[in-house]
């Protein structure tokens, strides 16, 4: 029984259980990937709905296959990769540049990164905000300290 799935640059392939897993070449860009596992959908009981689940069906617990990791050789083209192959010295399959697989060099470790400095922005800018609040009360106290100590002054 095959499955289809698609190559990292989106050419709809197909494939049998059995070839899930091993490094392939789509025919029509030449780029080098995992076949990925088959998603098998579990159909749900009629009448049960499961709050965020895909209209289509689809099963947002079913196993999503191995984690693989897109790091792009020098030249900018992008492998995909098990993480069992982190730290190897490769050969970029398109242009034979030969470079060292890292997780840091990874699209996934950049995005989380940027994501983490995102958070850090939102934290640092609500505290700057708070502060200002702050300021702004104390600022505003002093002024009603200062009119009210002129206004006993005058009499």
């Amino acid at each position: 029984m095959s499955f289809q799935f698609e190559c990292p640059n989106g050419h709809l392939l197909e494939g049998t259980p059995d070839q899930a897993g091993q490094q392939c070449h789509c025919p029509t860009c030449g780029m080098l990937f995992l076949i990925p596992e088959p998603v098998v959908e579990a159909p749900s009981p009629p009448g049960i709905v499961f709050p965020g689940a895909p209209a289509a069906g689809g099963n947002p617990l079913a196993p999503q296959g191995p984690e693989l990791l897109h790091i792009p050789c020098p030249n900018g083209h992008e492998l995909e990769t098990p993480p069992e192959m982190l730290d190897q010295d490769v050969l970029c399959p398109q242009c034979q540049a030969q470079f060292t697989l890292r997780r840091k060099n990874s699209v996934e470790f950049k995005r989380q990164q940027e994501e983490l400095e995102m958070i850090r922005m939102a934290k640092l800018s609500k505290a700057w905000l708070q502060g200002a609040i702050v300021a702004v009360v104390l600022i505003v106290i002093g002024l009603g300290a200062l009119i009210a100590i002129r206004i006993a002054s005058r009499n």
